[in-house]
């Protein structure tokens, strides 16, 4: 029995003795024969890949062709993305609290606050406490994910300690018990 391992998904994939091998992967579909790769020359001679099973399709380019401003918009789009990691790493340093995207789990940024004024913010008064989690108004910490955009906010420290004294008076575990909900 031999083994094939598929190069996109990396699963293996038991071969019968005289069993003609798979030609497509079961687990991802894709082809086992090899990566489909384009290798562009640009007018440098480059070494062979030792490792390489397959000969690759080749796609040459005339000499004569100006192939510099190729050349340029990789440089400068390689150091924008650089310096867009640095400063990346540099604000999240600088922030107490980072945290996760809660759609592609990146660490986002803290962009700034927004105060949130009576007219905008009516609270809702749970029966059990009697008074509202939070009253305006309040300040919320906006984040932004850097990778996919997403906005998210978080209660002001000031306002979350406000709240947490709020539940931890006595009055409010009273409350809480006077109607079962404790």
């Amino acid at each position: 029995m031999s083994v094939v391992i598929c190069p996109w998904c990396q699963s293996e994939i038991s071969q019968e003795e005289g069993q003609e091998p798979d030609k497509i992967c079961p687990v991802c579909d894709n082809e086992l024969d090899g990566y489909r790769t384009l290798k562009l020359s640009l007018g440098e001679e480059e070494e062979e890949d030792a490792y390489e099973e397959e000969e690759a399709p080749t796609v040459s380019i005339d000499d004569d062709e100006d192939l510099s401003w190729m050349e340029e918009e990789a440089l400068e789009s390689s150091e924008e993305l650089e310096q867009f990691e640095e400063t990346l790493e540099e604000l999240l340093n600088e922030q107490e609290v980072v945290p996760e995207c809660p759609s592609c789990r990146e660490y986002m940024v803290e962009a700034g606050e927004r105060l949130i004024s009576a007219e905008e913010f009516k609270p809702r008064v749970p029966e059990s406490l009697g008074v509202p989690l939070v009253e305006a108004p309040f300040k919320l910490t906006m984040y932004v994910c850097p990778s996919c955009f997403t906005v998210q906010s978080a209660l002001g420290d000031t306002h979350r300690q406000r709240m947490v004294r709020s539940l931890s008076e006595p009055g409010a575990q009273q409350g809480g018990r006077r109607n079962g909900n404790a």
